[in-house]
């Protein structure tokens, strides 16, 4: 019988593991120029606060999902 915590185990090795290669890759690409870089970083700041006010959503809305 296979115990739990090992097959937890092994998962969580594997998936280490492919992030760690994933980064490797992505770590021998080069960066984009400084303007570029700036630009991307200023969308995607946009991005994460679009439609977000600040403040939490009303009891109406949760109940609709």
């Amino acid at each position: 019988m296979t115990n739990y915590y090992d097959v937890q185990n092994r998962l969580q090795v594997k998936a280490t593991a492919t992030v760690e290669k994933a980064v490797k890759e992505e770590l021998k690409t080069e960066d984009p120029p400084k303007e570029e870089a700036k630009a991307i970083l200023e969308e995607k700041l946009n991005e994460s606060t679009k439609g977000n006010d600040g403040e939490s959503s009303s009891r109406s809305d949760k109940q609709d999902l």
